[in-house]
């Protein structure tokens, strides 16, 4: 619990901050010993909003909870940014290898384990192979197969049959269709 008094703040920013509060040090971003913290910089937060509350445009509780979610939200936002900072500086792999001149640090960080030795690298340059290969493959495709591939994507033949209005054994029709011509085309590679 907290060891901070408000006394003259409105008894409702009061409490609901403190409700704010125990539902921020449920995340995994803080812990309990955050309580007394957030609880100032949301208090703060609202004082400094405090003065340009009208009473004309709405309710002094609502605006209360605008002011205090808004900055809980940064807060949640400015704790997750910094926990994804590794303190990592970017490199760029096309730069020149201080070891050897004539070839890049891409060059350099390639072996047979893989890049960087992650054994896992070539089944992604097998995945980034096989959408390639899909894509010229759908370049290549005829209109109404292609739009066929892209609408079983989505759907089941049924509701592909009924996003198209056509019946479902047509639709099933062109899915066999599909089929044949997919088969064909990889077994010309």
């Amino acid at each position: 619990m907290s060891n901070n008094r408000y006394s003259g703040v409105d008894s409702y920013a009061a409490i609901f901050i403190a409700y704010k509060v125990k539902l921020l040090i449920r995340t995994p971003l803080f812990n309990p010993s955050d309580y007394e913290d957030l609880e100032q910089d949301l208090m703060l937060a609202y004082l400094y909003a405090r003065p340009s509350f009208d009473c004309k445009k709405g309710h002094l509780k609502s605006f209360i909870k605008a002011a205090v979610n808004n900055h809980a939200k940064n807060i949640l936002i400015e704790a997750e940014r910094q926990k994804r900072w590794t303190g990592e500086k970017d490199i760029s792999f096309q730069m020149v290898s201080e070891e050897n001149p004539s070839s890049t640090l891409l060059d350099e960080t390639m072996s047979d384990d893989g890049f960087c030795g992650d054994v896992f690298s070539n089944l992604s340059i097998a995945s980034i192979e096989l959408e390639l290969d899909i894509q010229t493959l759908l370049e290549r495709m005829p209109a109404d197969l292609k739009q066929t591939f892209h609408l079983l994507q989505k759907y089941s033949v049924t509701d592909a049959g009924k996003v198209l209005n056509i019946p479902r054994t047509t639709m099933s029709s062109r899915a066999k269709r599909l089929r044949r011509y997919l088969e064909e085309e990889l077994l010309k590679k």
